[in-house]
């Protein structure tokens, strides 16, 4: 992630629609505080408003402010649930712009959280240690990620005790990926209490034999050529749901080993989309750019038919070094809090945002699938909130790695914890920003005295007629 420096930050940037609310424009470095007394101009500019002009938005607002303890503050009621674009004027100048959204109720009491609902470790084909492969999510600014290793459900248990009593900003999910044998269709399974895969691993025949009882449930509308592998479907999902977990379809167009045949027949993928087995949908992940592609195309089709079920974004992720999918493929959850229970009842209640990332890190813009309210609100937080929280997570990440090996204290971990913490708090308005201390004060003070008394300009002039100062 490249650094982000902005001299000033809105806060709160997500505010409560229909509701008075104090803002503050706050210097994000010492040299940028406003002069007491200093006169602006905010102009506040709705996203969604019905303009006549290409360039000159008619319908804004303009409010006059006044510097105080270096900060700017303000009060104002953003009318309904939207985008405001906020531009900040000095002798018809502009100082800086900021954006804040205004959300409805019942999606401002939720946490938006970016995580991956499936991943795999060294303990079935990934590259990667199972507890280390957390602290590297973390690093990527991730809240949560489920280990769904292939046929083992033990790998997120492994990682649980790794952390045990720390205190961590990410959540793990427990899941596995299910390969029910003879029956090639994966599944994926999060937030079970217990391992579905096991119980096969254990006693295959038996599993068999319970699976087999299942043809006589098969639907009359599934084909001959899919019933029996239709009947393995309805036994894991049903085991799946006995053990607290979802079930989700994933990689339907996948092409493994790189062959031209694909994982599911499409007619299978529309039969098994439109059964209600599963719980919700990879829309995106592991089946690179054409598979994707296939996928969202057959989704928007399923759901013109009338079919609503919930979509996830997932890395499928092996190995991160150069990996196309991670830290690229990922859902956004609008849940009650960051925690496992919480996040599988979002998904449950679709509440989820499935994105895509392309490009690079000098050049990246997202593709967001969901309901268009949720995609409008992921859209903002993809451009002014992830990105920032991904710096302050970064550091988190790296110590749990340390952590593993001996390196970082636990406390390293927490305090970065708290970091994070308060960072969200202040974004979404729960608490209220630090005030500026006298002590950052008095050295500003005794240095803008220097830069005044100093040359009249900035750059190679020494000398010029007019004074040109930062603010």
């Amino acid at each position: 992630m490249l650094p982000i420096a902005t001299n000033y930050r809105v806060v709160p940037a997500v505010v409560s629609a229909g509701t008075e609310t104090e803002i503050k424009i706050i210097p994000n470095e010492r040299a940028f505080l406003f002069f007491d007394g200093a006169e602006y101009l905010l102009h506040v500019i709705c996203a969604d408003d019905d303009e006549v002009n290409y360039f000159t938005p008619t319908t804004k607002h303009t409010l006059n402010l006044v510097a105080e303890d270096g900060i700017l503050r303000f009060s104002y009621t953003f009318v309904r649930e939207q985008e405001y674009l906020l531009i900040l004027e000095r002798d018809e100048k502009k100082v800086a712009e900021f954006f804040i959204y205004s959300l409805a109720e019942d999606l401002y009491r939720l946490t938006p959280l970016r995580g991956d609902f499936h991943g795999h470790s060294y303990r079935s084909d990934g590259r990667r240690d199972p507890a280390a492969l957390l602290g590297h999510y973390r690093e990527q600014g991730y809240d949560f990620m489920a280990l769904t290793d292939h046929n083992r459900y033990y790998s997120g248990n492994e990682m649980d005790e790794a952390f045990e009593g720390v205190k961590l900003g990410i959540t793990h999910v427990p899941g596995e990926e299910v390969h029910f044998p003879g029956c090639m269709i994966h599944t994926v399974h999060v937030g079970g209490k217990s391992s579905v895969t096991a119980l096969y691993c254990k006693d295959e025949e038996g599993c068999r034999t319970e699976a087999d009882s299942y043809l006589d449930k098969v639907p009359a509308e599934v084909p001959e050529a899919f019933r029996e592998r239709f009947s393995r479907l309805m036994w894991i999902t049903d085991h799946i749901h006995e053990a607290g977990g979802l079930a989700i379809f994933p990689h339907p167009f996948w092409k493994p080993g790189g062959s031209r045949v694909f994982n599911v027949k499409e007619e299978f993928a529309r039969v098994i989309l439109k059964s209600g087995l599963y719980d919700a949908y990879e829309l995106v992940g592991g089946m690179g750019q054409i598979g994707i592609n296939f996928s969202v195309n057959l989704f928007s089709e399923l759901r013109a038919e009338g079919l609503r079920m919930p979509v996830v974004g997932s890395s499928d992720v092996h190995g991160i070094v150069g990996a196309p999918t991670f830290p690229h493929y990922f859902t956004i959850c609008f849940a009650e809090e960051n925690s496992v229970d919480s996040i599988i009842d979002t998904l449950k209640d679709g509440r989820t945002v499935a994105v895509e990332a392309v490009g690079d890190e000098y050049a990246r813009h997202y593709r967001c699938y969901g309901d268009l309210r949720l995609v409008y609100y992921a859209q903002f937080l993809l451009t002014h909130y992830f990105p920032k929280l991904q710096r302050i997570c970064a550091g988190e990440g790296i110590a749990m790695v340390n952590y593993l090996m001996g390196i970082s204290p636990a406390s390293l971990i927490e305090a970065q914890v708290a970091q994070t913490l308060a960072f969200k708090d202040e974004f979404f308005g729960r608490t209220a920003p630090a005030s500026i201390s006298d002590n950052i004060f008095e050295f500003e003070n005794k240095w803008r005295e220097v830069q005044l008394a100093g040359p009249r300009g900035k750059g190679s002039a020494a000398n010029t007629e007019k004074i040109t100062r930062q603010i």
